[in-house]
């Protein structure tokens, strides 16, 4: 039973595969339309919080750490194959379409400066 009352118990999220398949394909096809066949960056660094502590939001937030776009992209293509990196692979992943989704609203490109 949920720790609060009339709150049902988080059982975590379910996402069907084909679902999130879907999800990147429209994404992409947008970005392709919008941005072309390539996507440039205009920020390589970022702030990122370290995990497990990140999903900790009953304490204080962890510290910040400084995440680099380039290293996350080599560390996307210079292990195409290697299953130990599978679970890295969504991380690094996520610092790109994070960086994506903040960096190039409405398909275009805009830096912290503009």
């Amino acid at each position: 039973m949920s720790k609060v009352r009339g709150v049902p118990e988080w059982n975590g999220l379910q996402i069907p595969v084909a679902d999130l398949r879907r999800v990147f394909e429209r994404i992409l096809e947008h970005v392709e339309q919008t941005a072309g066949k390539t996507v440039t960056l205009r920020e390589d660094y970022f702030y990122s919080l370290p995990a497990p502590e990140l999903y900790d939001v009953g304490k204080d937030a962890p510290e910040p750490t400084i995440g680099q776009s380039t290293e996350s992209w080599q560390n996307l293509t210079s292990h195409p194959d290697s299953d130990w990196t599978v679970n890295w692979e969504f991380v690094w992943l996520g610092d790109i379409l994070r960086a994506m989704g903040h960096l190039l609203p409405e398909g275009g490109p805009r830096s912290v400066g503009q």
